[in-house]
């Protein structure tokens, strides 16, 4: 078996290969750029396994595994991206993605898989696939092929835009191809689609599309069949419904991500309800995502604003980390969305207004703030919107971009859900939505600026109630004549 190498470190680059000379007694080659693979590869007739950066200066790891792929048909491609393989929110058994700093007892065990499958394709789990990616901020369309099976998931600095399969859009999409298994996959950064399809986070998207599959593969074997290939995601964690928790009493479990499960809880001592989230026992151990997980409720804790959802404690209880924050009567924004429900000017007024003076709030106090979620906005039955977990600690997790992309998706996202009323204003809410998509002068940039044509609209839109002179004293109808 022949192994190139691509790396733009020279010491890194020819430690690799060493490493797999004496260690997997396989032939191999080490060069520093694209270019040099490219002629390297005219003038070799064999090459099976290519070991190659994600990008790296004069390396592009994708565009070269699909040129070299057309000239060896059976290569296998292992990448090698600048993340940490702290920063992977899901594992995946066999992976051929690589973090720093390489594992080098794994990328032989890969290795010594790689030549027992010769002959076979290049697949990938599509969960690895798209975690690479979305880490590395890509942007592009990449399609997935499986047997006949073919599908194309679109992405944009980092985050999942659209997918899209024969019988599906969207997340449903997702977790189609997820459901296929491996597949083969090509790339073509300049495709992207004009559409959004969905609406969560990257990492809440595939964590979402695992746990569906982890609880229907869960069912009797009458119901489904057994997945051809069932990798370790997530490692299934204990259920704390209906336990006493310190202070908590634990009541239904409402979601999980891979950094904790949260549920809805009572906080027996005073008798209020919470949500209580509780940090992953795979998390446990490592110092790092617990000091980071009781950080980011910290900041959370010590933020004061009527939009955003208060955090009450924080804290550790027999080695398990925790902290809880209020609980809110309601449904998410995505729920809504997902639902094909429609909302009122008023609602999507207050949703902007929520965004905006919660955002311009944590940016004035130098607050760093997690991207724009739907998960996180909450609409109550009184039609008022408030805000969960806005606030992150490590800068890796934070939204950098400028407010005006945030400002533009969410104007995106509230133009199709939100219908025209009779009520007086409601022509304006909708053009002010109209104006957060737009990028010319009149475009709005700042979240500040955004709060303040809410605070304007929202008196318009919903006047305050008049009061009955019947119920007021002398003065105080002195008062509310001379307003």
């Amino acid at each position: 078996m022949h192994v190139l190498i691509v790396h733009h470190d020279a010491e890194v680059g020819e430690g690799l290969r060493d490493l797999v000379q004496d260690y997997a007694a396989q032939q191999a080659e080490y060069l520093p750029s694209s270019a040099a693979a490219l002629t390297w590869a005219e003038t070799n007739g064999a090459c099976d396994l290519l070991l190659v950066q994600l990008d790296a200066p004069e390396i592009d790891g994708l565009e070269l595994s699909s040129s070299l792929g057309e000239l060896f048909p059976q290569l296998h491609t292992f990448f090698l991206p600048a993340y940490t393989a702290a920063a992977r929110p899901l594992e995946v058994a066999d992976s051929k993605i690589f973090p720093e700093p390489i594992n080098g007892e794994r990328l032989l065990q890969g290795i010594a898989q790689v030549e027992a499958a010769a002959g076979e394709g290049d697949f990938f789990h599509l969960i690895d696939l798209l975690q690479m990616c979305c880490l590395s901020e890509k942007t592009g369309a990449m399609q997935m092929v499986a047997g006949e099976e073919t599908g194309v998931v679109y992405l944009r600095h980092g985050e999942l835009r659209h997918a899209a399969t024969a019988r599906a859009q969207g997340m449903e999409a997702l977790y189609e191809m997820l459901c296929w298994g491996p597949a083969q996959f090509a790339y073509e950064p300049t495709d992207t689609p004009v559409e959004k399809t969905i609406e969560v986070g990257w990492d809440a998207a595939l964590v979402e599309i695992v746990l569906r599959k982890r609880g229907e593969h869960e069912l009797p074997a009458a119901e489904t069949a057994e997945p051809q290939v069932a990798p370790s995601y997530l490692a299934p964690e204990p259920d704390l419904t209906g336990q006493d928790f310190g202070t908590y009493r634990v009541g239904q479990k409402l979601t999980e991500s891979f950094w904790d499960k949260v549920y809805q809880a009572e906080q027996t001592s005073i008798g209020r309800p919470v949500v209580l989230h509780v940090l992953r026992s795979s998390l446990r151990e490592d110092p790092e995502r617990a000091q980071e997980f009781l950080e980011s409720a910290s900041i959370n804790a010590n933020i004061r604003h009527p939009a955003i959802l208060p955090v009450y404690e924080a804290g550790e209880f027999e080695g398990t980390y925790f902290y809880a924050r209020e609980f809110v009567v309601g449904r998410t924004l995505y729920e809504l969305k997902a639902g094909n429900k429609t909302i009122s000017a008023l609602l999507a007024l207050r949703i902007i207004r929520a965004v905006a003076t919660a955002f311009a709030h944590l940016d004035a106090h130098g607050i760093l703030h997690a991207p724009l979620r739907l998960t996180r906005i909450f609409v109550t039955p009184n039609e008022e919107a408030r805000l969960a977990e806005v606030a992150v600690a490590n800068p890796a997790l934070a939204q950098l971009e400028r407010a005006q992309n945030e400002i533009q998706m969410l104007g995106r996202l509230l133009i199709p859900m939100t219908k025209a009323t009779a009520v007086p204003g409601s022509g304006r809410v909708l053009k002010l939505i109209h104006r957060m998509q737009t990028s010319g002068d009149d475009a709005l940039t700042e979240w500040t600026a955004l709060a303040e044509e809410t605070k304007v609209l929202e008196t318009i839109v919903a006047p305050a109630p008049l009061l009955s002179l019947k119920k007021l004293g002398l003065l105080d109808k002195v008062k509310f004549w001379g307003k």
